[in-house]
This record gives C-alpha cells, structure tokens and sequence, in this order.
C-alpha cells in the first residue's frame, strides 16, 4: 500500500466550506453545496450544516487513486446522526454513483455497506457488530475493476463487512471520500482522513484497534 493523503486533521483558523476548504488534499461536493458542509474550526473536523439530508465529497487532487483504494477516518454518529466512508465515487455527470459504509446506530445492524445508483440507494450487506453511539474508527476498501468489485467495510477491530459486486452498475473507478447526515447539530463528524492507494503496494490489514474516527451519514435520505 501507499498512503496517498492523511490523516487530513482538519485544522484550520476559521469555518469554511469543504469545497472551499485550503489544504491537499482538496475536496468537492458528489451531494451538496455551498455551506453544507463544512470544516468546522473550532472542532478540526467536518459537520453538516444542512440537516437531514446525505451531504458527500469526493478527494479531487490527482494523486489520489481511483482504483484499488482504501480509506479510513475517525467518525462518529448517534441514531439518526450518521457517518460514512466512500470509494469510487463518480467525478463526472451524475455524481450520485459510489460505494458508501456507514455507522447507523438507529438501527438494528449498524454497520452497513450499499452503494449508490443514479441516487438509487441498494443495500449490499450490514450486520449488528455490538457498537454505540459515539466516536469510532471506520474503513472502506475496493479492488477489482473486471466483472467483480470486491468491498469491505470496518469499524474499529469488529468483524468486517465483506461483498462481491458483479452488478451491471458495479462501480470501477473513482476517487475515495466521506460524508455525514445529522438530526441532532454536532453529532455526527469526520476526521483524521485517509486515503491509501492499494495498487502501489498491496492491501493492509484489517482495523486492529488502531484508534478512533469521526462522521455521519444517513442511508435512508437524500
């Protein structure tokens, strides 16, 4: 593996928009605008500011793969306040195409792995992995750009969601990013971003309590 970027802390002086946001690597809004989202001084990490609605985006500098990839972050998340990790997020025409994990403490499987068609959210595969509301560490990885992509989604050391997608609409390339959906201001966030180009030098292992992240995502909106 190689680390292309992180772990971005999100440290900055003043408020500003992700899309807006000064330092590599740089990010655009997939869902979103404006002030959506924003890194928020204060906290050094990413919140929504629009409520209720799934806010994504997508690492836009060039290094960044758009293969094999992985991404991992601190995220954090409390029923319908939540996180979510991206991979091969579309960078052109309907930006609503990606895979997305994320950590749903409102229901029962709280780790779940989907990804998104035309806006179309298809779910792929979630388990109860025993996790509560509250800061986590989270991890999404892609391989494969033939007839299957491979898929796994981590939070913290808890046994891995793993899926084969060999769908007309599986994704093959794309860069990685994150995103949040919040109810409740300030419970849900990204940190600590990381993104690790796979093809340059093989996989990594899987989260052994390495630390803990931060995010928000909401599947069922947007």
């Amino acid at each position: 593996m190689a680390v292309v970027f992180g772990p971005d802390t999100f440290t900055v002086g003043a408020d500003v928009n992700i899309d807006a946001y000064p330092a590599t690597p740089d990010y655009a809004y997939n869902e979103g605008s404006g002030t959506n989202m924003r890194v928020n001084a204060a906290n050094d990490r990413v919140q929504a500011v629009l409520d209720s609605v799934r806010l994504t985006a997508r690492c836009i500098n060039a290094a960044a793969p758009t293969g094999d990839q992985e991404a991992t972050a601190t995220i954090a998340g409390a029923n319908y306040d939540e996180s979510h990790l991206c991979v091969r997020m579309a960078v052109s025409g309907t930006l609503t195409n990606f895979y997305l994990g994320i950590f749903q403490t409102r229901e029962g499987n709280e780790v779940w792995l989907g990804r998104l068609d035309d806006g179309a959210l298809v779910s792929l595969a979630s388990a109860d992995r025993g996790l509560t509301a509250g800061t986590h560490t989270a991890r999404i990885k892609a391989t494969g750009a033939g007839a299957t992509v491979s898929l796994e989604f981590q939070i913290d050391a808890t046994t891995m969601l793993t899926y084969d997608d060999s769908s007309a609409t599986r994704k093959t390339s794309g860069p990685s990013g994150f995103g949040v959906n919040y109810q409740d201001t300030n419970a849900c966030w990204i940190d600590n971003f990381q993104i690790d180009d796979l093809a340059a030098g093989g996989s990594i292992l899987p989260l052994v309590a390495f630390g803990t992240l931060g995010g928000n995502c909401n599947p069922m909106m947007g």
